[in-house]
């Protein structure tokens, strides 16, 4: 099998990582046909926010997809194309390039624009004329590809009910985590405090104020420290908050680190993970990378009890559930894991028995081939009918 792995998709996002290494691990040749648009996701956001119709961004995209073209023509035959995360954009070049070749089109598209920029972040109003042209990308882009990935159950619903994407053609392929990033580490955690971590981009669905409020609850608790690494869109709303409780046992790290910086000086010695907290719809479909990563370290996790969660997730087994956009539910929960070290290694345990079956790169490229596999055969079943009449 060949796939040729297309669009302006971020090399270093985990997601592509994990599919492209996946595919191969099982013996499929990858071909990718990349060009750069964006400086990252900061700079994705920004030039989504403030509008397509500049000149500078149109003339960033053109050229961009002129370099796609001129390397996919040289690139050679292939059975099926990928569009990779995130390509909502891409996803209308590569439709008109497979049906030049006439071959099947499979869009990653993991989430929605409408639904992260719109409902999830509130960047742009929910009337505006750039909200109405998002909604469109994601019902048509969605629509031309042959089958559409995402990471659950939960997202199929949401995009079949907003989009009227035909359940048929959806494919559930979870997050997961790079094993080359995350995995197990003989960095024990500090004897001297029980260090709970969170790290991410303090995007609305993490829900970290409820982490800060659940801190506070537990500052009665002197061996409890809380380090929150990262920075982001809620970033600022959350330190007001934490001045403003006058919170003591919290540590922050406002910094961008690599995935190798962050699983080494933070996730290592982790006593417990924090996952997703946020009440919002969103917060509700997804399994993040975060929780994976831990997963993949070998970390008991805490983390929102969500319909996504349940879909994929064991609370007590491989993680612990607690009620979303609770702070008292987190704060039990974290003392729950303080207190009973046994299940905290069992959930440790089992969280890194389940990502080595479920939610590595090989699992996921396992699963991956076996939706391409299946649309490549149906596709060639349709050719010969066709030439059979």
């Amino acid at each position: 099998m060949r796939v040729c792995y297309f669009g302006t998709y971020d090399t270093d996002h985990s997601r592509n990582r994990v599919i492209i290494k996946g595919l191969r691990q099982n013996g499929v040749e990858v071909l990718e046909c990349h060009a750069r648009l964006w400086r990252g996701t900061s700079d994705k956001i920004h030039s989504m926010t403030g509008g397509i119709c500049r000149p500078r961004l149109l003339y960033r995209i053109l050229a961009s997809y002129l370099c796609l073209i001129k390397r996919y023509a040289k690139m050679g035959g292939y059975d099926v194309m990928v569009v990779g995360y995130a390509g909502h954009l891409d996803l209308f070049l590569g439709k008109l390039l497979t049906l030049l070749s006439v071959k099947p089109l499979v869009f990653d598209a993991l989430l929605s624009l409408t639904e992260t920029v719109v409902e999830d972040r509130e960047l742009v109003p929910r009337d505006s004329t750039l909200a109405k042209l998002l909604y469109l990308v994601d019902k048509y882009s969605c629509q031309l590809a042959d089958l559409v990935l995402l990471d659950t159950n939960a997202h199929f619903r949401y995009f079949h009910e907003a989009f009227g994407v035909n359940m048929t053609k959806l494919r559930r392929l979870y997050a997961g985590a790079d094993d080359a990033w995350y995995h197990p580490s003989s960095h024990a955690p500090s004897c001297q405090y029980f260090r709970v971590v969170y790290f991410g981009q303090y995007i609305p669905l993490h829900g970290v104020k409820y982490i800060i409020e659940a801190a506070k609850l537990l500052e009665g608790e002197p061996d409890i420290a809380f380090e929150l690494v990262g920075v982001g869109q809620t970033y600022e709303e959350v330190l007001s908050l934490a001045r403003r409780l006058a919170v003591r046992n919290v540590t922050f790290y406002p910094t961008w680190l690599s995935p190798q910086a962050l699983a080494a000086d933070h996730i290592a010695g982790a006593d417990v993970c924090l996952g997703i907290f946020g009440d919002g719809r969103k917060a509700r479909r997804v399994v993040p990378l975060k929780v994976f990563a831990a997963m993949a370290m070998g970390k008991a996790v805490i983390t929102g009890d969500s319909p996504a969660a349940r879909e994929v997730l064991v609370s007590g087994q491989d993680v612990l559930l607690c009620e979303m956009g609770d702070p008292q539910a987190i704060a039990q929960a974290i003392l729950l894991l303080r207190d009973d070290q046994g299940l905290r290694r069992r959930i440790a345990d089992g969280a890194c028995r389940s990502f080595r079956q479920k939610f590595c790169p090989r699992a996921i490229g396992a699963l991956m081939k076996g939706y391409l596999a299946e649309l490549i055969a149906t596709r060639g079943t349709l050719e010969q009918k066709k030439k059979g009449h």
